[in-house]
This record gives C-alpha cells, sequence and structure tokens, in this order.
C-alpha cells in the first residue's frame, strides 16, 4: 500500500490551462512562475524540492508524469529519485527501469547537457513502454557551475512541447538547480572515483602485496598468573578439618602449622593401638618365660610373635596419623588458599588439596588456549598477556611447553595448556587476564581466511 503523498510545502495560485496568448494571460502566467520559483527556493530538503517541482510544476505547463533523475554514484547511468503522483518509487519496477535505460541509452548518442526530445518507444523497445500512454519524452538537464548535468527532468507526454512551454522548463530547471546546489553545498552526488585501466593494474598489485605480506598468526586465549613449582598441601588421610592456622596469601616459614585436623578419633585409635600392642607383648612374655615349663605353651610363640608384629604395626600407623593431623609447611613461601571459612569445619578426603606453598617470585603465564585456536607452536615463541587490572601494558613472556592433548576447561571448552616464562618483572600470582600467543610466519592472506575456511569446511564437512 502506498503512503499518503505530502502536502505542498506553499501554497499559490492555481492555473488549469495554458496561457493562449492575450497580454493579461501572459501577466497571469508570469506571475505563477515567479510565484513557483519563489516556492522552489523555500525548500528546505532535497527529497521535499524534488517532490514538490515533480508534481506542481503543472501550473506552469501541462504533462502527463513528471520524473526526477540523478546521476547514479556509481557508473554513468541515471536514477529515478521522484516522480509526479507518486509517494515512493520502486526501483525495480519495470517502467522505471525501462526509461532509465532509454535515458542512458540517449547519452551514449547525444550529450544530456541540452534538452533533448525523443520518442520513448523507438528508442528503447520495451514492453513497459509500449503500454505507458505517454510516448513523448523531454529531457530538461539541471546543470552544475561547471555546465555538467547531475540531474534532469524527464516529462512524459502525449504530444511535443511548444516553443513557449520549452522556454518555461528551462527556466524551471534553472531554478530547481540552483535551489538543488544550494541545499547540497554545490556537491549534489557524492559519485565515486571512476578508475582507469592503469589505476586499477595498481591497486591489483598493491592488494597482491598486502595479502601476500608475511605475518604471523596470532590467537587470544585466557590466561593466569600461576606458581612455577607450587607444593600442593593435601589431605592425608579422609577427616575433618578443625582450624587453619594461617591467612590467605600469608608468608609461611618452614615447618610453620598451617593446618589442624580434628584428632579425637586419632587418638582414641592411637590408645587401642597402643593397648593391643601392650596386650599382645604381655602374651608373648608370659609364653616365653613358661615354655620351659610347659610344651604346650612352646608351639604359641611363633603366633604370639605375629600378633605382636601385627600390634606394632597398628600402633606406628595410629601413630603417624596422630602426628599427620599437624600439617606443617614443607618449605618457605606464600601459603596460597581461598578462605578459612571455607575449609574449617569442613570434611575432606584422602587426597584433596587444600592450599599451596608457593614462592613468590617464582610465577609463570599459564594460557588455556582453545582447540578452535590450535596452531604450530614452537618453544621460545613469543607470548604477551594483558593483566584485566591492567589492561595499557603487557607483559611479555616466552612459550616453554604446550600440552600434547585438549583438556575441558572449568567453563566446558576444549583447550590446550600452555606455560610461558615471565621476561621481566613477576606480577600477583592469581591474576588473571588475556594472553596473545605468537605463531609461525604465514601470508597476510592465509590469516585472514584461515577462520572462515574452518568454519567452512567444518559446516560442509570437506
Amino acid at each position: 500500500m502506498a503512503a499518503p503523498l505530502p502536502e505542498p510545502t506553499k501554497t499559490r495560485p492555481q492555473l488549469s490551462g495554458v496561457a493562449t496568448g492575450g497580454s493579461s494571460g501572459d501577466a497571469k502566467m508570469l506571475a505563477v512562475l515567479l510565484q513557483f520559483e519563489a516556492d522552489i527556493r523555500r525548500q528546505s530538503t532535497v527529497a521535499e524540492l524534488q517532490y514538490f517541482v515533480a508534481n506542481e510544476a503543472r501550473a506552469i505547463l501541462p504533462y502527463g508524469q513528471m520524473f526526477v533523475l540523478r546521476q547514479a554514484t556509481i557508473g554513468k547511468g541515471y536514477t529515478t529519485k521522484c516522480v509526479s503522483s507518486l509517494a515512493t518509487v520502486d526501483p525495480n519496477a519495470p517502467l522505471i527501469d525501462a526509461l532509465e535505460k532509454a535515458v542512458s541509452n540517449l547519452a551514449d548518442k547525444f550529450t544530456l547537457a541540452k534538452p533533448r526530445e525523443f520518442d520513448a518507444q523507438r528508442s528503447r523497445p520495451d514492453e513497459a513502454l509500449s503500454d505507458y500512454p505517454y510516448t513523448q519524452m523531454y529531457w530538461q538537464p539541471l546543470l552544475d557551475a561547471e555546465g555538467s548535468p547531475f540531474a534532469g527532468l524527464l516529462l512524459a507526454r502525449e504530444e511535443t512541447l511548444r516553443n513557449g512551454e520549452k522556454i518555461r522548463i528551462a527556466r524551471i530547471g534553472d531554478t530547481t538547480a540552483h535551489s538543488w546546489l544550494a541545499l547540497t553545498g554545490k556537491k549534489p552526488v557524492r559519485r565515486l572515483p571512476v578508475l582507469d585501466s592503469r589505476k586499477k593494474k595498481w591497486i591489483a598489485i598493491a592488494i597482491a602485496v598486502v595479502l601476500l605480506f608475511p605475518v604471523r598468526l596470532t590467537a587470544l586465549a585466557p590466561a593466569e598468573i600461576v606458581a612455577e613449582r607450587p607444593y600442593v598441601v593435601a589431605a592425608p588421610f579422609s577427616g575433618r578439618i578443625a582450624s587453619v592456622e594461617v591467612t590467605p596469601n600469608a608468608p609461611v616459614t618452614e615447618g610453620q602449622v598451617l593446618l589442624r585436623f580434628d584428632d579425637i578419633r586419632l587418638t582414641n585409635e592411637l590408645e587401642l593401638a597402643k593397648e593391643r600392642l601392650a596386650v599382645a607383648r604381655s602374651r608373648l612374655e608370659r609364653s616365653t618365660s613358661s615354655a620351659f615349663a610347659e610344651r604346650d605353651e612352646t608351639s604359641d610363640i611363633a603366633i604370639m610373635q605375629a600378633e605382636v608384629e601385627v600390634a606394632q604395626a597398628e600402633f606406628d600407623y595410629a601413630r603417624q596419623l596422630a602426628i599427620q593431623s599437624t600439617i606443617t609447611a614443607p618449605r618457605e613461601g606464600m601459603a596460597l588458599f581461598s578462605d578459612r571459612r571455607d575449609w574449617e569445619g569442613r570434611a575432606v578426603n584422602v587426597g584433596d588439596p587444600i592450599m599451596q606453598v608457593v614462592n613468590p617470585a617464582e610465577v609463570m603465564i599459564r594460557i588455556d588456549l582453545p582447540s578452535a585456536e590450535q596452531m604450530s607452536l614452537e618453544r621460545g615463541a613469543k607470548v604477551k598477556m594483558w593483566l584485566d587490572s591492567q589492561p595499557l601494558w603487557a607483559i611479555d613472556g616466552l612459550l616453554e611447553a604446550a600440552s600434547y592433548q585438549a583438556r575441558q576447561t572449568p567453563d566446558g571448552t576444549l583447550a590446550f595448556a600452555l606455560t610461558a616464562k615471565i621476561d621481566g618483572a613477576n606480577p600477583r600470582i592469581g591474576s588473571r587476564g588475556t594472553a596473545q600467543v605468537y605463531g609461525q610466519w604465514v601470508p597476510f592472506v592465509y590469516s585472514l581466511l584461515r577462520r572462515p575456511i574452518s568454519a567452512l569446511r567444518q559446516f560442509v564437512g570437506i
């Protein structure tokens, strides 16, 4: 459904016909023409100007339909911008396409800097033009300051224009061109430059040089500053943590108590093992002392000796567990863990990691390179890391190792584990950011199309 036609910007006297030649009619036509030119200059936009001229010029001269065409941005043709009696223009309409081609054919034969009158059906046979009721076309160019046509008014009528009507449409064209140039800052059409064969050749060479220019493959991946050789403090047995004796990130010395387990069960088991060992030793001593008195007791000495050894082993194991209920720092460093409240009173199983004791001076970059960014990496490759806390300064590093197989990260993606040695000052352990890994040298076109080609192959299945 077509949009409603906008109202004319200004009102003016209407004239139903053309003056017949009397002095009174000429004066009236002159007044209408002057008023029309004044109204043209009052239009505030180019679109309003085009619509006003296409629809309101009937007061100056009769016509069936007027088309306002403007020079195309690319190429030599003209595009239709406004049509009288229509609110919008469909560029794909058969009539619009046929008229634009007819104007292009006219431009190939003649210069469009001058008015031209032609028969549309004869100049370009077309089914859309054969059904069009107006066959006589008149081209009125709109010229810029250099005298070149940037647009034109195309009048469609049943008969050719008379001399007086040609003078009026020329006057309308001059006024319209002047207003059009004033509204666009004397740049009515922003045309793209037309390149000759020589320029195209040099541009093609420049593009080829850019596409073949060697660059290094790079990939971005999440990264974290971690300890180089951390000592993991794990639960020696299944139990409940009674207390954590250090604060997170606190410096510790060798032998300092880190945490204590609930030792009630361990103490009781140690006492029971001690009693069982004492009973086994007493039985062994009694059997040994009576071996010379009664023959039957002598046969049980070997069994009792074994029971003593078993009780001794149970006692040693219980004592070792009781000792391990208090965990101390194996070396000097810094205790890394989340929070005391996360561990105190918590039950853990054998081998569950609780904290790390690390050396703050020995750190490295751990990078989780997504499997989709997989590329050939060599030891010593360049690495840059931007911390989230310092996005403007990069940390330089050198690739040290890369895992052979991808693993699943906590966020559910498959990634290769990379480690890089830091070249410079060590940042704080636990700092996170984004790392850029540099791979081998390749042409720029390969770096540009590597991911699209890979995605296409995965989609197509080739």
